[in-house]
C-alpha cells in the first residue's frame, strides 16, 4: 500500500511545508473511498458486534483500517496511516477510576461529580485505555511491514479532560467560583499528557520514518508532532482562555517539535490573538464545524494566521479548493479533500500544481 519511492517525496513536501517553503506545489491529500466501506469503518455492520471490541481491539483496528486502505484511492500527498484514536481527549480515560460507556458512541463517567478535587487526578497504567493503546501501538508498528503509518492517539486538550472527569458544566462554573483548583486541575492533567504522548511517540517514531503523525488529518512531521486543542473554549471568553488555557498551549508548544492546535469552530476566532502570540506555534487546523459558513467566509481570518508566520491546515470540499488556492498563499498550506472518485482525487491535486503561488 504505501509507495516508499512516492512516500520520500511526500517526506520532503512536508518538511518544506513545516518550514512555510514550497517545493513543487502546496501539499494537499486527496481520497477517494466507497462510502458503504467507509461507513463499515466507524460502525459495525454487524449490530450485535460489542463496540468496545470493534474499537479498542488491535486486531479489529487494523483489520478495519486494512478494508478502508484496500478501498481507497490515495492522491497527491495522501497515504495509509492507521489512526490510533480510542477516543477525543483520550488521556481522560488515563486517570485512575475513569470508566468508558461504548453503548451508543463513547463517553467517559465523571469522577468529580460532587467535588472538585485535583487529588483525584492520578495516572493509572493499568486502566484500559492506557493498556490498549499501547499494546495497539505494539500490533499495529509489528504488523505494517511498511505497508502504512501508526498515527500519535488522539489524547489532547486538557481543559476537555477536566470536562469529562467533573462534567463540563461543573467545570466552566469553577473556573468562576475556584480558579486556583481548576488549574491546579489542568497541571495534573499535563503531567498525564507530557508522561503518555512522550512515551508513545518514543515508541512510534521508529515505524514512522523519525517523525510521528495525527491519524484524522493525515499529517506528518519529521519529529515529535502532536494535536493540541481547547473545545471547550468555545464557551468562554478570551480573558478566561487565558487565564485557564494558556500555559497549557505554551508547555506543550515547547514539549514537541511540531505543534498544530485545533481550531474548533468560529467561536475561537476571539482566541486567535492568543494562538497567534504563542512562538512554538506552527500549525492552526482550521475547522467550519457542522452549521457553520464554509471557510471561504473567513479570507481575511485565514489570511492573518498565514501572514502571522503559522501554517494552515484545511479540510475542505472539492468544490471549495481552487477559490481557495486562489485566495491563500501556498506556503505552509496543506489542504485535504474527500472526493467521488479517482479523477475528481487527480483533478484536485492537479488543481494545486496550476495553482500554487507565494
Amino acid at each position: 500500500m504505501l509507495e516508499i519511492e512516492k512516500f520520500e517525496k511526500i517526506q520532503k513536501r512536508f518538511t518544506a511545508l513545516w518550514d512555510g517553503e514550497i517545493i513543487d506545489r502546496c501539499c494537499i491529500s486527496a481520497f477517494a473511498f466507497d462510502e458503504e466501506t467507509n461507513a463499515e469503518f466507524y460502525t459495525p455492520s454487524d449490530e450485535s458486534m460489542d463496540r468496545k471490541y470493534f474499537l479498542t481491539d488491535p486486531e479489529m483496528i487494523w483489520k478495519r483500517h486494512m478494508k478502508k486502505f484496500a478501498n481507497t484511492y490515495f492522491a497527491g500527498d495522501a497515504f495509509p496511516l492507521i489512526n490510533l484514536n480510542m477516543g477525543p481527549s483520550g488521556h481522560a480515560a488515563f486517570v485512575r477510576g475513569v470508566e468508558v460507556d461504548y453503548t451508543d458512541t463513547m463517553w467517559y463517567h465523571p469522577i468529580m461529580e460532587d467535588e472538585l478535587d485535583p487529588e483525584k487526578i492520578v495516572l493509572d497504567p493499568n486502566s484500559y485505555l492506557y493498556r490498549q493503546t499501547f499494546d495497539a501501538a505494539k500490533y499495529l508498528c509489528e504488523e505494517a511491514d511498511g505497508e502504512y503509518l501508526v498515527s500519535m492517539p488522539d489524547i489532547s486538550g486538557n481543559i476537555d479532560v477536566l470536562g469529562s472527569l467533573r462534567t463540563a458544566t461543573s467545570t466552566l462554573l469553577d473556573m468562576i467560583s475556584d480558579e486556583e483548583t481548576v488549574i491546579e486541575c489542568l497541571r495534573r492533567i499535563q503531567a498525564i499528557w507530557e508522561k503518555s504522548t512522550s512515551e508513545i511517540y518514543n515508541y512510534l517514531k521508529d515505524y514512522n520514518f523519525g517523525g510521528s503523525s495525527i491519524g484524522w488529518l493525515n499529517t506528518w512531521a519529521p519529529g515529535f508532532h502532536n494535536q493540541m486543542q481547547a473545545d471547550m473554549s468555545v464557551m468562554f471568553s478570551n480573558e478566561y482562555y487565558e487565564t485557564f488555557i494558556r500555559e497549557e498551549l505554551e508547555k506543550q508548544s515547547a514539549f514537541v517539535d511540531y505543534a498544530l492546535y485545533h481550531f474548533d469552530g468560529v467561536e475561537q476566532i476571539r482566541h486567535l490573538d492568543t494562538l497567534l502570540s504563542l512562538d512554538r506555534l506552527r500549525m492552526i487546523q482550521w475547522t467550519s464545524v457542522v452549521g457553520q459558513p464554509s471557510p471561504l467566509n473567513y479570507i481575511p481570518v485565514l489570511r492573518r494566521i498565514q501572514e502571522a508566520g503559522c501554517g494552515l491546515l484545511l479540510q475542505l470540499k472539492p468544490e471549495e479548493v481552487k477559490p481557495m488556492l486562489e485566495n491563500l498563499s501556498s506556503k505552509g498550506l496543506f489542504i485535504t479533500v474527500n472526493t467521488k472518485d479517482k479523477d475528481e482525487a487527480n483533478e484536485m491535486i492537479k488543481l494545486a500544481e496550476r495553482l500554487t503561488r507565494e
